[in-house]
């Protein structure tokens, strides 16, 4: 799987908002939602932007929606909007709750903006339930040692998906990234190793990793629901210490990023953010982007070198004993 597609679903389900500087392939201008609500978490920031031409750079500073009026509301089991949430700009097109408010699994959020030039704008998620890992496999493995691979189990997850789940698993590394990346570097697992280029990149962007979606053909199910999904080793960046999410995502995040997916130049996994991917798949009236909601559950791995590396390949830290 393409290396920038694995930072991409990093991003959505780990960093919040983002913004990309690159070339928007719409025509019209259009504004652009991103934000993505996590179950349980706290009401994320909402980013508003203007998408732009073909020949122009997206920087989402630069095209920042300003003074739109933003509101999200929660429906109540009937369908019936039961509070509002009113967002206040902060910084140039992101929008922060006035007021503490977290986020509730299996709640229906709409989201309304009106911006000053009288664009409306309307979209709306369903968090799915919330999920926990109420079993976790080898916890202590060895990098691509699929004779003891980490797996994790978890309740089972509500998907209207035709009874299909669809799951994203993260790894974030606990590795002190306050040290000069001439040390980090040394702790890359070795398909990150071989990708990275000192020129290009900073190791920052590959502290979490994902898997990118998996559905019911990577994953197993047990007589009560629930689902045990083994580690992809190609979501695993670091050796040592890493923090393992299982995401599950609703359909307004599922068609995102396999729209995505499918488009991106390149191949998979360009690196697009909302209103730069073409063609994309997507549940925002009145504009474009994405308004999308997950649930998540987390457990801590350690992962070590296999003892068929040379010393030189690995850190000592995480060598096998």
């Amino acid at each position: 799987m393409h290396r920038l597609l694995l930072l991409f679903l990093s991003a959505l389900l780990a960093v919040g908002p983002l913004g990309c500087d690159t070339t928007a392939p719409a025509p019209e201008t259009q504004v652009v939602v991103e934000a993505y609500l996590q179950g349980g978490a706290a009401m994320p920031p909402i980013r508003l932007t203007r998408s732009v031409g073909t020949e122009e750079a997206y920087v989402a500073s630069e095209t920042a929606v300003r003074e739109a009026t933003v509101e999200v509301r929660r429906h109540s089991g009937n369908g019936s909007p039961a509070d509002t949430l009113g967002f206040v700009e902060q910084e140039p097109g992101v929008y922060r709750p006035r007021d503490t408010s977290r986020v509730r699994p299996g709640t229906t959020y709409e989201l309304s903006v009106v911006t000053p030039d009288g664009t409306d704008l309307t979209a709306t998620t369903t968090v799915p339930n919330a999920i926990s890992i109420v079993e976790a496999a080898n916890t202590t493995a060895v990098y691509r040692d699929t004779t003891r691979q980490p797996s994790f189990t978890i309740t089972p997850p509500d998907s209207s998906r035709e009874q299909q789940a669809v799951l994203v698993i993260t790894s974030t590394s606990l590795a002190d990234f306050g040290r000069p990346e001439s040390q980090l570097v040394r702790d890359l697992t070795p398909f990150y190793a071989d990708i990275y280029d000192a020129d290009e990149d900073s190791l920052r962007t590959y502290r979490t990793t994902s898997s990118g979606v998996r559905n019911e053909a990577n994953f197993t199910r047990d007589a009560s629901g629930r689902i045990t999904t083994d580690l992809p080793w190609i979501s695993v960046a670091f050796y040592g210490p890493n923090e393992i999410g299982v995401h599950v995502i609703d359909d307004n995040l599922f068609n995102l990023i396999r729209s995505q997916q499918a488009q991106s130049p390149g191949g998979p996994g360009g690196g697009l953010g909302p209103g730069e991917i073409p063609n994309v798949i997507e549940a925002v009236d009145g504009g474009t982007g994405v308004f999308a909601s997950y649930t998540k559950a987390t457990r801590n791995v350690s992962i070590r070198c296999s003892p068929s590396l040379a010393d030189a390949e690995c850190p000592a830290f995480a060598a096998f004993p």
